[in-house]
């Protein structure tokens, strides 16, 4: 369309700010995975029940999950054929990883629960089918995954819900000096969980490396 661009005033009103390349990949490897379980669980939903189909763009959820997931295969090529990416102290980086996305989406959905609700979607389950499935995709490319299995794992993802709800609720109403306190223990407590979770022992029976993950239907 002969229109140049011109991104050099970047460089002048923005820091930058490097990433290795290792971070990158394992979170668009999972941001792109638990898009797909995200897309696929709301489409399967609204199958089952098209009164809650509240708007026809869902009716496209059934090609972009299928897109999320072939996106998510072309960075699963890429940590293959880099395994040093995959091995010693970057299984900690991965673990680091799973847990920070699977810990924000479920915080997140828990905070969004009435709009789970229209959709005629249970929060908990949603969240549970979802993050399984992601750990169940992530097994095709990371040694180690998380032990979903687990009920202290999911009773310490649904603490950080309820201190993050608690934060929440403090700050809306105010208190000044107090509230800080309040909000800053919060952080801490959510912190401390978050390192309960990292220390869990991950689930370490990756697929074998001659197979190939399906979109699971």
């Amino acid at each position: 369309f002969n229109v140049a661009v011109d991104l050099s005033f970047l460089t002048k009103s923005k820091k930058y700010t490097y990433f290795q390349p290792k971070f990158i990949y394992y979170a668009t490897y999972l941001s792109e995975k638990i898009g797909y379980a995200r897309y696929v669980t709301i489409y399967r939903n609204f199958e089952k029940q098209p009164d809650k189909r509240f708007h026809p763009i869902f009716k496209w959820f059934e090609n972009w999950c299928l897109d999320e997931f072939r996106h998510g295969e072309a960075f699963a090529v890429l940590m293959r054929s880099n395994p040093q990416f995959l091995e010693g102290v970057n299984k900690l980086w991965i673990r680091f990883f799973l847990l920070a996305v699977f810990c924000t989406m479920y915080v997140r959905d828990h905070a969004r629960k009435p709009f789970f609700d229209f959709m005629g979607i249970n929060v908990d389950e949603y969240d549970r089918s979802v993050i399984t499935l992601t750990n169940l995709i992530s097994r095709q490319v990371f040694p180690d995954t998380i032990d979903t299995e687990s009920e202290a794992f999911w009773g310490l993802m649904h603490k950080m819900w309820l201190n993050t709800d608690a934060m929440r609720k403090a700050e809306a109403q105010g208190g000044g000096v107090f509230t800080k306190i309040k909000v800053t223990a919060l952080k801490v407590a959510n912190g401390l969980t978050f390192l309960r979770l990292f220390l869990h022992t991950p689930h370490r029976q990756p697929l074998p490396a001659d197979v190939r993950m399906q979109p699971v239907w």
